[in-house]
């Protein structure tokens, strides 16, 4: 099992308390937008070990594609059978942050960030959203000019939405994730997107991340979504990190990791 126990313990100590004192969000629909989400070396560590795009496919051609029929997103599963072709020390980095963050604590504390829209849609109370089954599961994305992503609330087998930005730097600030309104003005039908008006763009800064509970009913639907990323000459880099309703095949390799974590060390006496 290729994880660091001292590297676990120092992310999830950070992760927490920057989740902790985080305030919640609740326009146009529960959120919250996390800064510094990891330690300043961490990141840069990850920022240093985004895999290569030899490892990525192409993310659903028919609605990422250009003028031209090149993909404008790819996608790299965060799981072992990928993580295992990186060199070892990355290999070790981004399964530990992968445990942390598809952690039972972590989870816990961003639900509770969440418990509104949460609350809400599963109608409980704060005290039992931790009984919530909720499976994580995280791709690591590439976006390149032309990417768009239509208003859409997110289907209902997601039940939170989570994602990480990897900017080198601030000058992709302005091509974050959008959350939007319903608008029946007629200016908002002529341009993108159609239909809505655009409420707040997630900063795309280095270390941020935001998260948002899954809502869609009649009262209340978490929209979001990109218009066209304009010409920038680089690539949007992310890691989108989910939580289920249902399991799926990764969840046994986390199972691995949680076991791994929780037992004893063992060390040997010296002779």
């Amino acid at each position: 099992m290729v994880l660091d126990r001292s590297l676990y313990e120092y992310v999830m100590e950070h992760c927490l308390d920057v989740i902790g004192s985080t305030v919640p969000e609740e326009q146009p629909f529960p959120h919250i937008l996390l800064k510094g989400i990891f330690p300043d070396d961490i990141f840069q560590k990850l920022l240093d070990a985004y895999p290569p795009s030899d490892g990525f496919v192409k993310a659903n051609p028919k609605h990422h594609s250009n003028e031209y029929g090149g993909s404008t997103r790819q996608r790299m599963t965060l799981c072992e059978s990928s993580l295992e072709t990186l060199p070892h020390k990355d290999h070790v980095l981004w399964s530990t942050v992968r445990a942390a963050i598809s952690s039972t604590g972590f989870r816990n504390a961003i639900f509770s960030k969440l418990s509104t829209g949460l609350c809400r849609r599963f109608g409980t109370d704060r005290e039992e959203l931790q009984r919530i089954p909720a499976f994580p599961r995280g791709q690591l994305y590439s976006e390149t000019e032309g990417y768009r992503i239509a208003p859409h609330p997110d289907t209902r087998e997601k039940i939170v939405t989570m994602q990480f930005a990897f900017p080198g730097d601030d000058s992709l600030e302005d091509v974050g994730t959008e959350f939007y309104t319903r608008s029946l003005n007629p200016l908002h039908f002529l341009r993108e997107p159609r239909g809505f008006s655009i409420s707040r763009t997630m900063p795309f800064l280095p270390n941020h991340a935001y998260a948002f509970s899954v809502l869609n009913d009649f009262g209340l639907k978490s929209w979001h979504g990109r218009s066209t990323i304009p010409p920038m000459n680089r690539v949007r880099n992310t890691l989108l990190h989910i939580w289920y309703a249902e399991p799926d095949d990764t969840d046994p390799e986390l199972n691995e990791y949680r076991q791994f974590l929780e037992a004893p060390i063992i060390r040997r006496k010296s002779a």
